[in-house]
C-alpha cells in the first residue's frame, strides 16, 4: 500500500507495525508529524492503536474493523485527543455481504461508536457476544438482524443513562465536599495562620543550645552552639544552615 501511494499518487506515506523497532517506529511517527516535507499519511496494523497520540491529524481511514468495541475506541482515540481542534473524519470503506458491513452497522447503529465515545461497548458486547458471532459467521443470513440491532440500541441507551445517573451523583458527592469540605478548608487556613509553630521552632532552639541569627525578616541562620545538648540534630550540619520562616508558618 505505502509503495502504491508512493508511485501511483505521490503521496508521502510512512508505515507502522510490530515488525519495526522502537526506534523505527519513533521515526515513522516523527516523520508523519512533521510539518515540514513530512508523511501525509501513517500507514498502522493494530500496533499504531496503543500508545500514539496523533491529534495533530483529524482523518481516520479503516480498512477492517476490530471486533472488541474498547479496540475501536482505543483507534479513535489516538486522534480524540487533547489537542484536537476539528472533528474527526471517520472513513470505513467495506464490502456488502461481509463481516466487515455487520460490524459497521453494529457499531454505528447499534453502539453510535463513531458519533461519541462508547462506555458501555464492553457490557454489550460481554452480553451479545454468541449472537453477534453468529451473524459474522454467515453475513448473507440475516434473520432478525434488525431486532438485534434494536435490542443492542435499547440496551445501550439503558446503560448509558444509567452511567450518566451515577456519575452526576458522584460528582455531587465527591466534587467540592459540600460543608464537610469548606469546614476542612477553613481548618487549613487557621492552621496555616497559626504562629505556634514558629514560637515553638525558636523556643526548642534556645533550649538546646541553637544559636539564632537574623538574616532579613523571613531568614534565620542556624549554627550549633558550644555546648549544643544534641551534637548530631536532626538536618542541622556542624557549618549551620539557613531556615525561611514563611508568614504563617516555618519551613525548613
Amino acid at each position: 500500500m505505502e509503495q502504491l501511494l508512493r508511485e501511483k499518487e505521490t503521496i508521502r506515506a510512512a508505515v507502522f507495525h510490530e515488525n519495526l523497532s522502537l526506534l523505527e517506529r519513533d521515526r515513522a511517527a516523527a516523520y508523519f508529524a512533521s510539518q515540514e516535507q513530512g508523511a501525509q499519511v501513517l500507514l498502522c496494523s493494530e500496533i499504531g492503536s496503543e500508545g500514539r497520540n496523533f491529534q495533530f491529524a483529524n482523518q481516520l481511514v479503516m480498512f477492517d474493523l476490530p471486533f472488541n468495541p474498547d479496540l475501536l475506541e482505543q483507534r479513535i482515540g489516538r486522534l480524540d485527543r487533547i489537542g484536537q481542534t476539528r472533528d474527526i473524519q471517520i472513513s470505513v470503506p467495506y464490502l456488502e455481504n461481509t463481516a466487515q458491513a455487520i460490524l459497521l452497522r453494529w457499531y454505528h447503529e447499534g453502539l453510535d461508536a463513531f458519533e461519541y465515545t462508547c462506555p458501555t461497548g464492553s457490557a454489550i458486547y460481554d452480553q451479545y457476544y454468541q449472537q453477534l458471532v453468529e451473524y459474522l459467521a454467515k453475513p448473507t443470513v440475516l434473520d432478525n438482524f434488525d431486532d438485534f440491532i434494536k435490542s443492542c440500541r435499547a440496551k445501550h441507551n439503558q446503560l448509558k443513562i444509567q452511567l450518566e445517573q451515577w456519575r452526576d451523583r458522584l460528582l455531587e458527592m465527591n466534587s467540592n465536599g459540600g460543608q464537610v469540605g469548606q469546614d476542612l478548608a477553613n481548618q487549613i487556613a487557621e492552621q496555616d495562620n497559626s504562629i505556634d509553630l514558629i514560637n515553638f521552632s525558636l523556643n526548642l532552639f534556645d533550649i538546646i543550645g541553637i544559636n539564632q541569627e537574623d538574616r532579613s525578616d523571613n531568614l534565620i541562620v542556624l549554627t550549633p552552639a558550644e555546648h549544643i545538648l544534641i551534637p548530631d540534630f536532626p538536618v542541622l550540619p556542624q557549618d549551620g544552615c539557613t531556615i525561611y520562616l514563611r508568614s504563617h508558618s516555618s519551613t525548613f
